[in-house]
């Protein structure tokens, strides 16, 4: 390999390397879902796009919180702490950019981890602090009941902010006086993804959209309880598909 060539590859793989931290830094939504290769692999299940990237962002935030509570047991600079909390809302931020599209009623997503990873941030920066100036264990005490007041009162804003008492589920099979249907996971009604049975109602067809109320049960997040309402387009049971079409 001559000189020039060598130099030129170093130049094309410098500029590759640029193009992709700026489509890091500088998201745009992209055309296509990712393949979610490793994750298939790993739950085994028939997910859709939605519910994957869903698990995306709840395994990113537990990696977060994993990582944040190992620097302040090594007892690092919480420098470390700042930087690492910086990187980790830039992968938020890709992840809900770049496959906006591809999330059914995507701004709960967004406003949620957002909200609660900005909380995480000041809540172990905070304990760094603390732990410099505390004298007695009530130090810790109170703080970590500062810290709880601050989630019931993001958890508080987002529910007043966001939530809802109605999902929409996809009819996959009536039977008699009950129907099953498939609901998506929708964070700002508080639904796992699932298959749930309700009491069936009139014009139903499978493949048809219907309008669910849901009923919250503590530690348990909301369930399905009836249906409210039956639109007459069927639904191709994508997640890609915007929830404002299919109703």
């Amino acid at each position: 390999m001559g000189l020039e060539d060598f130099l030129y590859r170093i130049g094309e793989s410098v500029y590759s390397a640029g193009a992709k931290v700026r489509a890091f830094l500088f998201p745009t939504p992209g055309e296509r879902p990712p393949d979610f290769s490793l994750m298939k692999r790993l739950t085994k299940k028939p997910l859709t796009v939605h519910e994957f990237l869903s698990l995306r962002l709840q395994v990113a935030f537990l990696l977060y919180l994993f990582a944040n509570l190992a620097m302040l047991l090594l007892r690092l600079n919480p420098i470390w702490i700042t930087v690492f909390g910086g990187l980790y809302f830039l992968y938020i931020r890709y992840t809900l950019a770049k496959n906006w599209s591809f999330f059914i009623d995507p701004e709960p997503y967004r406003a949620f981890y957002y909200g609660i990873s900005a909380v995480t941030l000041a809540a172990f920066l905070g304990y760094t602090l603390v732990r410099r100036v505390a004298t007695s264990v009530y130090y810790y005490y109170g703080y970590l009941l500062m810290v709880f007041a601050a989630v019931m009162a993001f958890r508080w804003y987002f529910k007043q902010r966001y939530g809802r008492d109605y999902t929409y589920g996809i009819v996959e099979e009536v039977k008699g006086d009950l129907v099953r249907v498939f609901v998506h996971d929708d964070i700002a009604a508080n639904v796992k993804p699932g298959h749930y049975w309700v009491d069936a109602v009139e014009d139903l067809a499978v493949g048809r959209v219907v309008k669910l109320l849901v009923e919250d049960r503590k530690l348990r997040g909301a369930v399905p309880i009836r249906i409210l309402e039956v639109y007459l387009g069927q639904s191709s049971h994508s997640s890609t598909e915007p929830k404002e079409e299919t109703e």
